[in-house]
């Protein structure tokens, strides 16, 4: 389908006294005029800074139209194989992928369960001996947060949704399981917002993602990681949470579940601090990688 930029400009939005400012791509799809948004920071961005989103927005068309066929034909056979196949089979892939998935996200954050340590413990009841309580009680959290998602996807992600995912996955671990941090944290190179911004800034993430519904759901998704990751809403579990979320996105929009493995770690890592100085090509790039390794 024809995709043509008709023009780009930028979006200041005062909220609570606060300026937030948005570039806004406005484009015609075949007959109809559509429009996207980015979030570009708390001060106005310059004509280079501009210059630069606008030449991603273009990168990030350009590169999902050459996916496209494949990402197509993943969604199609991951969509026929769950209405066709047995039930067995059903069972079969979510068992396989939730236990992948549960020991691969467990596994950045830290976690000393070995991939056979994770299959005994979500699928035979067996616990590790001589492992920390924490790391079981986690990944056994994780599943049911999984689950949880699959009973939420035909709503929209809310604040109610993000606090009861963390619930869930620090339930019996943290005693600020399902509550916000209320200080100052800090990941790597990277300060976080301030705590008392947290909220606010959540509302205006989830808000742009229902205004983005036109967005491709790689790059909607990818987006809406890195900026959930940059707010780092709690003081523990924001990579597990924004991992859930990420699927969640995907799955809405009749994607396959997707898995950040491990053993990609830094290529992942790489992708986030790219997103922290305004570049989401790459993680981009990096979804779609997964989804293939998976899939194809």
């Amino acid at each position: 389908m024809l995709f043509v930029v008709t023009k780009m400009f930028l979006r200041k939005k005062r909220i609570n006294g606060r300026e937030y400012y948005y570039l806004v791509q406005s484009a015609r799809v075949g007959d109809k005029v559509k429009k996207r948004e980015r979030y570009v920071g708390l001060q106005k961005p310059s004509k280079s800074e501009m210059k630069r989103v606008s030449w991603e927005f273009d990168s990030v068309k350009s590169f999902l139209q050459k996916k496209q066929k494949v990402l197509e034909s993943i969604t199609s056979k991951h969509a026929k194989n769950m209405k066709c196949m047995p039930q067995d089979y059903r069972d079969d892939f979510f068992k396989q992928f939730v236990t992948k998935f549960t020991y691969d996200t467990s596994k950045i954050e830290g976690s000393t369960l070995s991939y056979k340590d994770t299959a005994l413990l979500l699928n035979e009841g067996i616990t590790p001996a001589h492992k920390p309580s924490r790391d079981i009680r986690e990944a056994e959290n994780h599943k049911k947060a999984y689950e949880l998602i699959l009973g939420m996807l035909k709503k929209k992600i809310d604040v109610r949704t993000i606090l009861e995912l963390h619930k869930q996955l620090k339930q019996g671990v943290s005693e600020d399981a399902g509550n916000l941090r209320t200080g100052q944290v800090r990941v790597g190179n990277l300060i976080p917002i301030n705590h008392s911004m947290i909220k606010q800034e959540l509302r205006l993430l989830i808000s742009w993602l229902a205004k983005n519904k036109n967005m491709h759901p790689i790059e909607k998704a990818a987006l809406f990681h890195c900026s959930f990751e940059r707010i780092h809403p709690f003081f523990d579990g924001n990579g597990r949470i924004g991992r859930l979320l990420l699927n969640m996105i995907l799955m809405q929009s009749g994607y396959p579940p997707l898995n950040i493995q491990h053993k990609n770690r830094r290529r992942y890592y790489t992708a986030l601090q790219r997103a922290d100085s305004g570049n989401h090509l790459y993680m981009i790039k990096y979804l779609v990688y997964e989804l293939e390794e998976m899939y194809l």
